[in-house]
């Protein structure tokens, strides 16, 4: 039993190489929700701090 699971632990072994490489559409989803989120939010406080509200 130890040794297949060993096996199976060396089969979905990932190095860090794996991880390395350009941004996926999940990356520019999420950098970009909050580069949305970011800019409306202080979108919201310059129309307060000009229109006084």
């Amino acid at each position: 039993m130890e040794a297949a699971m060993a096996d199976r632990l060396q089969q979905i072994h990932v190095s860090p190489e794996d991880h390395i490489g350009t941004p996926g559409l999940e990356e520019a989803a999420y950098v970009a929700g909050w580069a949305l989120s970011c800019s409306a939010a202080l979108g919201v406080v310059l129309l307060v701090w000009q229109l006084n509200i």
